[in-house]
Formats: structure tokens, sequence, C-alpha cells
């Protein structure tokens, strides 16, 4: 079976890709951004094509879609830009030049968003959220391990999610604990930063907000 687990950068899949590893099971999954790696400092072009898409994910796969608060996903990119990744994408602008920039900026989430909402829609993949896991971790890694036709009892799948809690995961990764790169430091940044619904308050201007709100929420 082809599994894949797709969510644009920063969007929390760390948390649910550790759990599934506790679970063995995350070297079955195939996870990556689908074209919006955010990982290469020559900076590839974006690949915007839907019905690319529409081909590539035709329902013979079996996909998981996570998605999260957009502000929050552009304030967390910001600051792997800036510091896990800052030796090869050098950005020296502001977080309000981050948000609005050609490359990197939000303009280019939304159409990821709105494109993966309707494959979603349209029964190509399975829709979860950063926010549901914050409210029900263990039902949400349940419903992913079901969706991917594992069959894992449920003590294994309460201590996995048990061992996926953020101050766990944190301290893992600041001791050089796990042996994939993706849950370690670099540049001394951490991939575990604060793990938090709405932080981008505490981030932004409110002229930051408006710009953000009227991209991800006005149509």
């Amino acid at each position: 079976m082809d599994r894949q687990f797709i969510s644009f950068p920063k969007s929390g899949r760390s948390w649910l890709r550790y759990a599934l590893s506790r679970l063995s099971l995350a070297d079955r999954i195939s996870f990556h951004h689908d074209g919006f790696e955010y990982n290469d400092g020559t900076k590839p072009p974006l690949d915007f094509d839907y019905a690319k898409r529409l081909a590539k994910y035709d329902g013979s796969k079996r996909v998981v879609y996570l998605h999260r608060d957009p502000r929050d996903v552009m304030v967390s990119l910001f600051y792997q830009v800036t510091g896990r990744f800052a030796d090869f994408f050098n950005f020296r602008g502001t977080m309000s030049e981050f948000i609005r920039d050609p490359y990197f900026g939000a303009e280019n989430l939304q159409i990821f968003r709105r494109q993966w909402e309707a494959l979603c829609k349209d029964g190509r993949a399975l829709s979860i959220s950063y926010e549901s896991c914050h409210s029900d971790f263990p039902r949400v890694l349940a419903s992913v391990v079901s969706y991917y036709s594992f069959e894992i009892d449920e003590k294994a799948l309460a201590a996995a999610a048990k061992d996926a809690e953020f101050e766990k995961m944190k301290a893992i990764e600041q001791k050089s604990e796990f042996c994939e790169t993706w849950l370690q430091l670099r540049n001394g940044a951490p991939k575990v930063r604060r793990g938090r619904i709405g932080g981008f308050v505490d981030e932004l201007t409110a002229a930051d907000i408006d710009y953000l709100n009227e991209i991800f929420f006005q149509e």
C-alpha cells in the first residue's frame, strides 16, 4: 500500500511522525510537503500544478493531509528559515517582510491550502488538523493508523501518544536522543519550539494579522 503523509512545512507533522515512529510505522509512510519543501537554498520553483495533483492523488494512495492555522504556520516557518535553515537561506528580513515574501510568503501557503482542501473534499485524502491533535491526540493518532490500515492494539497506541507529549519530545531533541535528523537541533535551533495554538498573536503586529486574515479567511 502506498501510504503518504502530506503537510505544508511547520504544520506540526513531527508530533504524529514521532508517535508513528514509536509504533515502528513511520518507515512505512512517505512524509513530504508535496513540492513545497522549503529546505533548498537554491529556492527551486514551487509546484502549483493542480492538474498534476489531481492525477497524482487519484485515490490509489492512502494520503493523510495535516493542516494548521496558517497564521501559526507562517510564524513557525519564519523561525525555521531564519534558524534551522539560516545557513543556506540567509534570509535577513523581518517577520513582516517574510509573510509578504514572494517565495516564503502567505500567498503561496494559501494556494497550497486551497488545493489540498479541494482534494480532501473530493475524498482523495484524510484531513486532520494540528488543533485536533491538541484536543485529542490519541484519537487523531488512532484515526491515522486505522486509515493507513495498520493493526495496532489500544495499549500500544496509548503508549505512543504518551511518549509523543510535547515536553518529552522537546527533552529528547535537546539531549540528541533521537536518531533521525528531523528531531535534532540544527544551527542550535530546535524543531520542537513552542507547540502552541494561536501563538501568532504574540509574534505579529496588528497590521500583519490583518494582512494574513485577508489572505487566508476572506473570499
